[in-house]
């Protein structure tokens, strides 16, 4: 079995097309690829299950270029038992395909794989100057550079957008079977690999949402398209675009906590170190609340201004916060 019809049978599961032959086929290429599998990997969401999906898509090209191991087709009892893992590696593959057609012709385009995996969200500023919040559990690919017509990433899970405008390369956005271009706007993408349903939620601008075969929506403010991904049925509808990305403000909402608190809690979710020239004011009690998608300038810069402190950053990912304590 060749690569183009291994995505397009993982495809045609996916829709729940395979024919009984087609579910033999891809029974024997998992059960082959599963045998060794440790019992851990079995949860899609732990690490050994991430990195054999990423190991596969890696070395996918090499193993199909030599014939497949003729085993007894899996029971339908395994089936289910990996049936989250096959999702998983579903839409990495139709999202590997994608980044090797793209990058193929660019060679040395370095590709930049955001992890959420973690038990925070994370803010992330892309090489044009959008910024993204990642939602915990989420991953983003991108490159090093924008060189291409196109500025093109790929979505795993759930994210908010703020595209930085270029009316002459259009951003695009691929999660599964869909493809969101937007050319500058803020919005919502919720893309989850175990989930039968990809929502759009537009909170400013306009963006436009097409399945590969036709535009399914352009959307406006305070419109969502919702896709269901066994149908390929799409419906468009009105909502509070902000309240759907109300997760944004996980962990950015402080009651009472401690500078210290605080400060391990931006570290995490913008990825720098953060340090206090006064250790008298870690433990600085602050009352604040934040969005969730404001950089980490305008964050510090009202923190700081509560406590009267000054910081200073430094290669890009060294804080240093001055001020005395309370």
């Amino acid at each position: 079995m060749d690569e183009k019809n291994l995505y397009v049978l993982l495809q045609k599961y996916c829709q729940g097309t395979c024919s009984d032959e087609e579910l033999k086929t891809l029974e024997a290429w998992y059960a082959d690829l599963g045998q060794h599998l440790p019992d851990e990997a079995i949860d899609p969401q732990s690490e050994a299950a991430q990195q054999l999906t990423a190991q596969q898509l890696t070395a996918l090209k090499a193993r199909l270029a030599t014939p497949l191991k003729v085993v007894k087709p899996a029971s339908w009892k395994r089936v289910l038992r990996y049936a989250a893992i096959w999702a998983g590696i579903l839409l990495l593959a139709g999202a590997g395909y994608q980044w090797y057609r793209h990058y193929a012709d660019h060679p040395g385009t370095v590709r930049r794989y955001a992890s959420g995996q973690t038990a925070f969200d994370r803010y992330l500023t892309l090489p044009d100057g959008s910024t993204v919040v990642l939602h915990r559990g989420s991953r983003l690919v991108y490159p090093e550079q924008f060189n291409g017509p196109a500025r093109e990433v790929t979505l795993l899970g759930e994210a908010y957008f703020d595209i930085r405008s270029d009316s002459g390369k259009p951003f695009i956005i691929n999660t599964g079977q869909l493809k969101t271009t937007v050319l500058g706007t803020a919005f919502n993408i919720s893309a989850y690999p175990e989930r039968t349903e990809i929502t759009v939620s537009v909170t400013r601008g306009k963006v436009k949402v097409e399945d590969g075969t036709k535009v399914l929506a352009v959307l406006t403010p305070d419109q969502q398209i919702v896709y269901d991904t066994r149908s390929a049925a799409a419906r468009q509808e009105s909502v509070n675009a902000l309240a759907r990305t109300s997760w944004t403000t996980n962990d950015m909402v402080f009651e009472n906590a401690t500078f210290e608190t605080i400060a391990n809690t931006l570290s995490k979710r913008y990825e720098v170190n953060i340090r206090f020239s006064d250790d008298a004011l870690k433990q600085c009690p602050i009352r604040v609340s934040f969005a969730g998608t404001e950089s980490l300038e305008a964050v510090l810069d009202v923190i700081c201004s509560v406590r009267n402190a000054t910081y200073t950053i430094e290669n890009g990912h060294d804080v240093l916060i001055k001020g005395k304590g309370c």
